[in-house]
This record gives structure tokens, C-alpha cells and sequence, in this order.
């Protein structure tokens, strides 16, 4: 559902909002990267998560939403692999990184 909705900043406070709290646990992650087939192509697949989805239509506040729970929630080094190919991008749109940096995300 999170990977739908990800274009959607309201939408992302909603979900991600404290009093939904009771049904977050880092046993069960909400980001990951989704397999996709590609267009023209069904036997090929990329791999997009949510927060690729919420950079494609420049989502800025719902990124910034979505980072605060993987801090909180995912705070392993399995989440960094969702930032491997857009962390220059999340710095060009001037997305808040310095907790990030500072999770156990990129600590290994």
C-alpha cells in the first residue's frame, strides 16, 4: 500500500502518522524495492521502491515522512540498499539526510 500511495504527501502522513503506531514493527518492514517488469519487455525487471516512486513526482515532504520511519522502524543495514542509486538525487532536492547518515542504515 505505502509503495501505491508514495506520490501522495497527505496520503503518507496519514499512514506513517504516530497513531498508527501500533501496527509498525521493524519485524515486518514497510519499504522495500518492488520487482517491476519493464515496458517494453516482460521478461526484464527493475527494482523501485517507494521512495524512487515519491522522487519521480517530486514528493519532497512524503520522503521526508518516509526516511523518519525507516529511522525509527528499519534501522538495519538491509534499508540502505533503497538509497543506493538516489541519494545524490534525495541531496539535489534537498531532502533532510543528516539522521539518516547517522542510523545504523549505513553502518555496517
Amino acid at each position: 500500500m505505502v509503495s501505491i500511495l508514495s506520490f501522495d504527501s497527505r496520503s503518507m502522513k496519514s499512514i506513517l502518522d504516530e497513531s498508527n503506531k501500533a501496527y509498525f514493527t521493524p519485524e515486518y518492514p514497510l519499504f522495500y524495492k518492488n520487482k517491476m517488469p519493464k515496458s517494453n519487455n516482460k521478461d526484464k525487471f527493475f527494482y523501485r521502491s517507494a521512495i524512487d516512486s515519491a522522487l519521480r513526482t517530486n514528493q519532497v515532504s512524503a520522503i521526508a515522512t518516509m526516511i523518519e520511519y525507516i529511522i525509527l522502524y528499519q534501522n538495519n543495514f538491509v534499508s540502505s540498499f533503497m538509497f543506493k542509486n538516489n541519494f545524490t538525487e534525495l541531496l539535489e532536492k534537498g531532502v533532510e539526510l543528516s539522521h539518516l547518515i547517522e542510523a545504523k542504515i549505513f553502518k555496517f
